[in-house]
């Protein structure tokens, strides 16, 4: 016991474990903390994320084996300055007065005079130590007179406050480290919650109580609604945290710049603590404390946005579009193709910001990725399509008509699940950014009375009957293929014996064709174009390639706003705090601060000047020579040369 008690306070070993801290820190610094494992695997690997897993560096200031250090590193200095107060005291307090006259020749700074038949004023020289700074104790020792002073004692203080401050914070990572919690989760008495649920459905082994140590937690608040619970991420899962109080979010603002982008936000909050309400605003650095919790603003959500989708079969239909309504975060039964199946709106953006001068190089086509963000389209909504087996594909609508070359086109994205880019369909409209002139162009395309109508409107001035007959049939069969197959009919149509430059011939002559009679299906839409017929065709094909079940139109929104709020309670804090401005005195008392003594011993005719201090510096000779000439003044009242 004695040999431990030994290493504990020994100093190598303190600095040994403030270096491993350091280290320790350090890593926490550089590496991500407290991310799902996802994230560690695909930044350096499966073998790296399990290593840095096992070694419990995803979470250092948590980890088993950094609060064994700060326990130790905290005994250490401890016991180390319980060790040495007695004798930092002491010497403090010490005035050294018994010091030998041979100890103080041996001094580098000394000096002795010949009074003559001077006898030293004593009184003077004690009111000229006083006058300096100096505290002095008189003596009598060697057969004479001893005035022993010193000054900047201060200095060894800071040894205690610097010591005493690495306890402080020590102490105070430890509380709030919550060590309490981690031994609760390693016994099994709370258990990480890793299931999606309710606050009111969280069991109760995954529910912290308001008075339960430190956390740092995070909540979100929909607008005009109360919260009294946090969660604690925690690995994969989380732990609910009842607060001391409630929360109401009065109301949410977020301010833009001119170009769309999101420039600051604030919540204004009612904080609901029995019958006393306390109104708060929270903005970005700058938090609210209350009851010693302290509220910071760090985000923002939605908080279940009212959507509104008009659902429309991918191949036309001349039955009304079937109307879908939810809420985001909430899922909303369909039919798609007769099938069951679930929407679950995910995402709500009321502002959406592209390349501000032309987006046509930013590949809005039918498989292009959205450009840079530098100027709004409008809204969108995404949402989560979850067919009876689960599987699902993501959605991208949005609400208004974006402008490319100057045509205007409504935008459809879609990723399935086991696609890593989200393809987007880009869908021709009027100049109002209605889709009824493409509807009306693919409901005509697949009646086969309009294909028919059409295909003896191209033939109508063509004076050879054979060869009329002939382009009718083709027209006809052209826009049928067409409606069941898109492109990839035409590419069956054309027949040839291998001449490539003779099959893209025929196929360029089928295309016009094709557009041609398409063009005639829309005779009477006085808005639509060759362009709009070639952007509608494309779009159709490109609907078919995509195996889009249906075309979903976004119709309107009602935003509800929810603010994200990260919750923090540290009772460790104030130690740590205090901690730190106790290690910054000692830092400053241990180098600024000089400790110095003077010794001034009278016998007979002969006059002692010894001065010493901790530490040499440049003005230390300075300084000697000053208390030398004013002291020999003060004893003889003229300048008296030392004996040799």
């Amino acid at each position: 016991m004695k040999a431990l008690l030994n290493l504990l306070r020994s100093m190598r070993f303190a600095i040994a474990i403030l270096t491993v801290v350091a280290v320790a820190a350090t890593t926490g610094s550089v590496l991500e903390q407290s991310q799902p494992a996802v994230v560690y695997v695909s930044h350096y690997g499966e073998f790296w994320a399990t290593f840095f897993r096992l070694c419990g560096l995803t979470d250092v200031y948590h980890a088993w084996w950094f609060f064994v250090l700060l326990a130790f590193m905290a005994s250490s200095t401890a016991l180390c300055l319980w060790q040495n107060i007695p004798s930092m005291v002491r010497d403090m307090r010490a005035y050294r007065e018994n010091k030998s006259l041979a100890s103080l020749r041996g001094l580098e700074h000394h000096v002795e005079f010949n009074l003559g038949t001077e006898k030293a004023p004593q009184a003077g020289l004690a009111s000229y130590l006083t006058s300096q700074g100096f505290k002095y104790k008189h003596t009598f020792i060697a057969g004479g007179s001893m005035l022993a002073a010193r000054t900047g004692s201060a200095r060894r203080l800071g040894y205690l406050l610097v010591h005493g401050a690495m306890v402080l914070i020590c102490v105070g990572g430890l509380i709030d480290g919550n060590v309490f919690l981690r031994l609760r989760l390693w016994t099994g008495d709370v258990k990480v919650e890793t299931r999606d649920l309710a606050p009111d459905q969280v069991p109760a082994a995954s529910k912290l109580g308001a008075t339960e140590g430190s956390y740092r937690a995070s909540m979100t608040i929909p607008q005009g609604e109360v919260a009294h619970t946090a969660l604690i991420q925690m690995g994969e899962g989380y732990l609910q945290q009842e607060l001391p109080f409630s929360v109401r979010l009065k109301q949410f603002r977020i301010d833009h710049y001119a170009n769309g982008q999101p420039k600051d936000f604030a919540s204004d909050i009612e904080i609901i603590d029995g019958e006393q309400v306390v109104p708060a605003t929270l903005q970005v650095n700058h938090p609210y404390t209350y009851r010693g919790v302290t509220l910071f603003q760090s985000g923002f959500a939605d908080g279940g946005s009212k959507v509104k989708l008009g659902m429309l079969p991918s191949k036309g239909s001349s039955a009304q579009q079937q109307p879908v309504s939810g809420a985001v975060g909430h899922g909303t039964p369909l039919l798609m193709d007769g099938e069951p199946a679930t929407l679950e709106f995910t995402e709500l953006r009321a502002i959406n910001v592209f390349d501000k001068d032309d987006v046509r190089d930013k590949n809005w086509n039918s498989r292009g990725k959205p450009g840079d963000r530098t100027r709004d389209v409008g809204p969108s909504v995404a949402f989560r399509i979850r067919d009876k087996l689960g599987q699902s594909d993501d959605w991208l609508v949005y609400q208004r008509a974006v402008e490319i070359d100057s045509a205007k086109y409504r935008l459809i994205g879609r990723r399935h699940a086991q696609e890593d880019a989200m393809r987007y369909l880009r869908i021709p409209t009027s100049a109002n950014g209605s889709l009824a002139a493409y509807t009306r162009l693919i409901n005509a395309m697949g009646d086969p009375q309009s294909r028919a109508r059409a295909a003896k409107e191209v033939t109508a001035k063509v004076v050879d009957v054979r060869l009329a007959s002939t382009l009718e049939k083709t027209s006809e069969a052209l826009m049928a293929g067409f409606y069941s197959k898109g492109y990839r009919a035409l590419v069956d149509m054309v027949q040839t014996n291998g001449d490539s430059e003779q099959e893209l011939k025929i196929g360029q002559l089928y295309l016009q064709l094709l557009e041609r009679s398409a063009s005639l299906l829309l005779a009477l839409d006085t808005e639509t174009t060759p362009r709009f017929v070639h952007d509608a065709l494309n779009a159709y094909n490109d609907t078919l390639e995509m195996q889009l079940p249906a075309l979903f139109i976004f119709e309107s929104f009602e935003q509800v706003n929810a603010t994200g709020l990260q919750v923090t309670h540290a009772p460790g804090a104030a130690l740590v705090y205090l901690g730190a401005a106790l290690l910054a005195m000692g830092v400053i008392a241990m180098y600024f601060v000089r400790e110095r003594r003077i010794w001034l011993h009278t016998q007979g005719e002969n006059l002692l000047l010894a001065f010493s201090a901790n530490r040499y510096t440049p003005a230390l000779q300075a300084e000697f020579d000053r208390h030398t000439d004013a002291i020999a003044q003060l004893v003889c009242g003229s300048h008296v040369s030392p004996i040799p």
